[in-house]
């Protein structure tokens, strides 16, 4: 949750979501929602036309942050004395308004920037035209459910939001959120309406009768289609209608969050590079207290009953909220992201074992921010090659020659679940989601399914779940249905076509298990790590052909023998927390 509330302002925050529900339930169905302040589409660099590179200022250095989860481990660094045990003098701050950030970055007020992945590569033409560049040092967290897409009635997938207008924050870290996800459903920006929003939510600040957040648009303005929300806003646009629940928009749902597209919103730190050319040691000292510190973290989450971990959450929730009481708003937050620790940020900045590394991320991010028109050309980010083993000096979980991946899904769980959905509801099971299912073939008694003829296929499985971490692909295992077809006119008993079925549900299964061992030995042989616990196989048999015809034709029946990769949101993941993971 990125939110800008202060606790010192949450009553004035609760009484204008009260007042601005009120009037969007009041509304008249279909009102255009004049009092929505939409702001107009312009780069960052329009926005901070003519201001000027700085030196940077001496004394302490001004180290930023969010309001943002994954900032805490950052405060707690600071409270063990991690970069002074560095040599560093650093002041920790609260900036919200990216805009503000990039200007105080150039301006010299602080060499060091605090944004996603996306937001800096949204500021890259500005740092380009100011004769400097950008370098990514550290990755904190990816966004695991802290950020939601949330749809009106009608749009059950990523595809049905062709044509459809958009509400988001402008310069806000839901920009390369959603043009992955557009891009996943084969969209680009220009195949939606985006209306954009000064704020990601609810202002605590007057703004004399005008919406500027996406949350309320969406409640005042029905030719909204959909909106990008934090998470505390999507459960209350959420609900299903009935006010007494507490929801504002009925009908609306949530079609994806970043529990489900969990490699997108990475939260990292950046610094300018002309500071780091300069100050480069000084850098990867700054570096190295992050990542002491996010063990430290990882150590107080495991054992709660530290009276360090109590003030830690105070003191965050004094720097991140407005006041040490508020720590009930700390704390829900902390799951809404996945701190990666010493070994996330070697697989993000080295590219080892993941697809969602700096290079592929930034890649497609200003590639689809040239389509948008916030950037005029791609405008490279540097990062920093750091000698790993330096920076894993002092480190518990600093184990860079076994990357594996840690189970997200209980397998037996997901399986059971979705054996008993085919069996009592197989039209709801066959639902296309969020992502569509895809299929793979195979010819008559084949079992072995070779990496060199299903590459192409099983790249497209790769890039899919190491983008949709939270979402489980169920390998179904399908066979044509003629051997059946032909002895049920034949008139076999009901025991002969029982078996016959049986016999077919597990040939399918076994074929689903091949296709899974095929996919798995790809990711070893192309230096990935994948999660094994992602994909569970089951098999169908005849029970779902995709041609039913008692006689389909030569196409029909080579396609009835099929392996469908189905995407699935199976909330059956493993709720046990392993530090440093």
């Amino acid at each position: 949750m990125k939110s800008k509330a202060s606790f010192k302002n949450l009553l004035v925050a609760l009484l204008t979501t009260i007042v601005v529900s009120a009037t969007a339930q009041a509304a008249p169905k279909g009102a255009a929602g004049n009092n929505v302040d939409y702001i107009p589409f312009k780069p960052l660099t329009e926005a901070l036309k003519g201001v000027k590179l700085k030196p940077v200022k001496d004394g302490p250095i001004k180290l930023p942050l969010i309001t943002w989860p994954g900032d805490v481990a950052t405060i707690d660094a600071d409270s063990e004395g991690l970069f002074k045990k560095e040599g560093l003098n650093v002041e920790l701050f609260v900036e919200n308004d990216f805009a503000k950030q990039v200007k105080g970055v150039l301006e010299g007020e602080t060499p060091y920037l605090r944004c996603t992945a996306g937001m800096c590569n949204a500021a890259a033409e500005v740092f380009k035209q100011a004769n400097t560049n950008l370098y990514l040092i550290y990755q904190l967290t990816w966004s695991n459910g802290g950020d939601v897409l949330v749809v009106r009635p009608g749009i059950n997938s990523l595809a049905d939001l062709k044509g459809k207008t958009i509400g988001i924050q402008l310069y806000g870290p839901h920009m390369d959120y959603l043009t992955t996800a557009l891009a996943k459903a084969g969209l680009e920006p220009k195949d939606v309406k985006i209306k954009w929003l000064k704020e990601l939510t609810i202002p605590i600040y007057d703004t004399n009768g005008k919406v500027i957040d996406p949350r309320t648009a969406f409640e005042q303005d029905s030719s909204l289609d959909a909106v990008m929300v934090i998470s505390p806003d999507a459960a209350a646009l959420t609900g299903g209608g009935n006010a007494s629940g507490g929801e504002s928009v009925k009908g609306a749902k949530a079609l994806i969050s970043s529990a489900m597209f969990n490699r997108v919103i990475a939260d990292t730190y950046a610094v300018r590079a002309d500071w780091f050319e300069k100050h480069t040691s000084d850098v990867q000292k700054l570096t190295h207290a992050l990542m002491l510190g996010q063990e430290h973290f990882d150590s107080l989450i495991a054992n709660k009953a530290d009276p360090k971990y109590t003030q830690l959450i105070a003191k965050s929730a004094d720097l991140l909220f407005g006041s040490p009481f508020a720590t009930a708003d700390v704390e829900s937050s902390l799951a809404d992201c996945q701190w990666v620790g010493f070994s996330g940020n070697v697989a993000f900045f080295t590219g080892q074992g993941t697809t969602r590394n700096f290079e592929t991320l930034s890649s497609e991010i200003q590639t689809s921010f040239v389509q948008l028109g916030l950037l005029k050309a791609t405008a490279p980010l540097k990062k920093a090659s750091w000698d790993y083993t330096q920076l894993a000096v002092g480190l518990q979980h600093a184990d860079t020659t076994q990357l594996a991946a840690k189970p997200a899904f209980d397998e037996n769980k997901v399986r059971a679940k979705v054996e008993h959905q085919i069996a009592t509801e197989l039209d709801s099971y066959n639902q296309v989601g969020a992502l569509p299912p895809f299929e793979i073939y195979f010819k008559p008694k084949q079992d072995d399914f070779a990496i060199q003829d299903y590459m192409d296929d099983f790249k497209r499985v790769l890039d899919q779940a190491q983008t949709a971490g939270g979402i489980v692909f169920v390998i179904e295992g399908h066979n044509a249905p003629d051997a059946y077809n032909k002895r049920k006119a034949e008139g076999a008993s009901a025991q002969e076509l029982a078996e016959i079925q049986q016999v077919a549900k597990n040939l399918s299964k076994k074929r689903a298990d091949n296709v899974k061992i095929s996919f798995m030995n790809f990711c070893t042989q192309e230096g990935y790590t994948c999660d094994p616990s992602q994909f569970v196989t089951v098999g169908l048999g005849i029970v779902s052909p995709k041609w039913p015809e008692d006689r389909p034709s030569k196409l029909h029946w080579d396609q009835n023998r099929r392996v469908v990769f189905r995407p699935k949101a199976v909330e059956t993941e493993l709720d046990e927390y392993t530090p440093g993971k």
